[in-house]
């Protein structure tokens, strides 16, 4: 049988979708592909070799203390995390990014940095599409039956489509308070009014009740004007 040897790290990276690279113990950038070094400004994926955060353009370098953190907390915990980035970039757009940050280990299992991939939500439903599939591998039929049923998508207001969002991907009433700038008591009544245009009973129902209706799993715009880095799960 021909022996094929694997293809090195960077070959890799670029053929796969959204942003990859990885990060050594200090969180200077080993490799990044293009896709990554084009989001950030910079004139190639050479450019960022050896560079830590605080070298990205002004809007990106203050949360650079943030970025290295979240690294040290993934070797530290040897656990996988994912972010919530929402940045205005370099050409002057604003994005939101869900970050996936791994241990990237060496041949003896120690280890040597961070890996990271980025998919770009702005304009997808990410969250919505995994459920699903995991909803109809559960129960394909009761899934269907749902959908007929509620077949009107509610309107949401701005503020309710932002709590909305950020409960889908895991932030209790506290820190969806601390995000907006809201009291607690604001964001439950929020969630109140949530429930009952969404006929939802509790908040374990409301998140399979929005994606019945397709509602809350995109970001909404009104979000995209509010620079964060926020740990969505870990």
């Amino acid at each position: 049988m021909k022996n094929l040897s694997l293809p090195p790290l960077a070959s890799v990276f670029e053929q796969m979708p959204g942003c990859w690279g990885c990060k050594d113990t200090h969180s200077c950038f080993v490799y990044v592909n293009n896709e990554f070094s084009t989001l950030v400004g910079a004139s190639s994926p050479d450019a960022l070799i050896g560079k830590k955060g605080t070298e990205f353009s002004d809007s990106l370098s203050v949360f650079a203390d943030v970025f290295q953190r979240q690294d040290t907390q993934v070797m530290e915990t040897e656990r996988c995390m994912r972010i919530l980035n929402v940045h205005p970039y370099p050409d002057g757009q604003w994005r939101a990014h869900i970050f996936t940050k791994v241990p990237w280990y060496d041949d003896e299992g120690n280890i040597k940095g961070i890996l990271f991939h980025g998919q770009a939500i702005n304009n997808s439903a990410m969250l919505e599409a995994g459920q699903w599939l995991c909803k109809a591998i559960e129960n394909e039929n009761e899934i269907h039956h749902d959908k007929k049923e509620h077949s009107t998508r509610p309107s949401l207001t701005p503020r309710e489509s932002e709590v909305l969002f950020l409960h889908l991907y895991g932030k209790k009433p506290k820190s969806i308070a601390d995000m907006l700038g809201l009291s607690v008591k604001t964001i439950e009544n929020h969630f109140a009014n949530l429930r009952v245009k969404l006929g939802a009973s509790s908040k374990t129902e409301l998140a399979d009740k929005a994606l019945e209706f397709g509602v809350g799993s995109r970001i909404p715009d009104s979000l995209l004007k509010k620079q964060m880095a926020i740990v969505i799960a870990e």
